[in-house]
């Protein structure tokens, strides 16, 4: 009898796990061809799929990452900060339609009367505080940056654009200081104890620090920059706007408390969270064209995308250690081909090099009220292109044409001239000529 249990119980362990393998083989098959081309980079990518209540993960590139590896998920941070605010209004303690003022100081450019909804979907037309020029910020030397008061520092902000759709960090750090007046505790200590720990996130920490077990080294043009971390830089600079880091397995946790078991906010609250305007964002949220939702984040060293499927519960996570995600949006088709069951046929030219010998080059760019030079380079057997100082590794998947994944650059060979390349991006296209 016992004997029969045992066989039952691996049976079942067996029709449990085979699936789950024969897929991590499929998704290696559509992931492995991006291996050269990211160690060339040196940039790595961790990726997880989560099909049917089962997720499998994936590390491509440079670095061996899985599940547990920890990166900064950047402005993903935002629905986190969405949730205490809607938390908060739950218990009675804010309202969505509170002007700002009831609970902060009077700041130097900041309309007291903007209303906390006003903040959390970005139409609060603040300026901007983060986004513009925090490299310099990142690689500073000087240690008394941290130490200012930044929100003593926000620039001027546009009011025409009170009430209509403008991303900016601004608002959510607005948002955590509300938050802490609110609550008296440290948004830090709120992430933890109402998110974190709820979710069994145990793996996940308020904001990136340089000791952290198991963090995915940040990278910048290919190099290591590990020795410029600086907690302060994501504490202070980023906070309650962009602060936290994670692990893919704890974000697939985050998705299934949020929707699945609603361990954070009730119903009523939920449907606010996704409650989209006509900019397709909500609190923190933002609606994809593909019925997905989720919100992703950009970092010095890190890029993090998330796309979850409220009715499937399908899910999509994939990072990398740079501050954009390689050949982001063909990875992205392929991993939504793979949910959707679809043979991927894409391949890579590994003649790349030879193959386009002859478009190798300078060209001039001019066209649509921008002029600039535009280069072309072979190293180390394989194709970059180069523009107003950023570098980007080209592929080719058609004959004649050259693709950038990160960036959605197309550069096909004109057929009646060899000595032009017809340039396409986001629906722009023109011509551009070899100088």
């Amino acid at each position: 009898m016992m004997n029969l249990i045992i066989k039952i119980l691996v049976l079942t362990l067996f029709l449990i796990i085979k699936p789950l393998a024969g897929q991590s083989n499929d998704l290696s098959r559509i992931t492995k061809k991006y291996n050269p081309y990211l160690t060339e980079l040196n940039v790595g990518i961790g990726i997880l799929v989560k099909k049917d209540g089962l997720f499998i993960a994936e590390g491509i590139g440079t670095y061996s990452f899985n599940e547990h590896t920890v990166f900064n998920i950047g402005s993903a941070t935002k629905k986190i900060t969405a949730l205490l605010i809607l938390q908060e209004q739950e218990r009675g303690n804010l309202k969505l339609s509170d002007s700002i003022a009831t609970y902060l100081k009077p700041m130097k450019n900041v309309d007291g009367s903007l209303t906390i909804e006003s903040l959390l979907r970005h139409r609060s037309g603040l300026g901007e505080i983060v986004g513009k020029g925090y490299e310099s910020d990142f690689f500073a030397q000087n240690d008394s940056i941290y130490n200012q008061s930044y929100l003593s520092t926000i620039p001027k902000g546009n009011p025409d654009k009170k009430g209509k759709y403008e991303y900016c960090n601004t608002n959510y750090l607005l948002l955590g200081k509300i938050l802490e007046k609110v609550t008296d505790k440290s948004y830090f200590d709120l992430v933890r104890e109402r998110i974190f720990i709820p979710a069994s996130m145990d793996e996940s920490y308020p904001y990136v620090s340089k000791n952290l077990t198991n963090l995915a080294p940040p990278t910048y043009n290919g190099k290591d920059v590990s020795e410029y971390l600086d907690y302060r830089f994501f504490a202070n600079f980023a906070n309650a706007a962009g602060a936290i880091a994670s692990t893919l397995s704890d974000m697939e946790k985050f998705y299934t408390h949020l929707f699945e078991k609603q361990t954070f906010i009730n119903t009523t609250s939920l449907a606010k969270l996704i409650d989209f305007d006509d900019a397709d964002y909500g609190l923190g949220m933002m609606k994809f064209k593909n019925g997905t939702i989720g919100h992703g984040g950009n970092n010095l060293g890190y890029a993090f995308r998330e796309y979850y499927n409220p009715e499937t519960k399908d899910l999509i996570l994939f990072f990398s250690n740079s501050r954009m995600v390689p050949f982001n949006k063909m990875i992205k088709k392929e991993l939504f081909d793979y949910l959707d069951d679809k043979i991927t046929t894409v391949s890579f030219n590994k003649n790349i090099t030879s193959d386009f010998k002859k478009a190798i080059g300078k060209y001039l760019f001019d066209s649509h009220g921008m002029k600039m030079e535009m280069e072309i380079v072979a190293q180390n057997d394989h194709l970059y292109f180069t523009a107003q100082g950023a570098q980007v590794i080209l592929i080719s998947k058609e004959k004649n044409k050259l693709f950038n994944g990160s960036f959605g650059v197309e550069l096909e060979v004109n057929p009646e001239n060899p000595n032009e390349l017809i340039f396409r991006q986001n629906g722009l296209q023109t011509t551009i000529k070899r100088i």
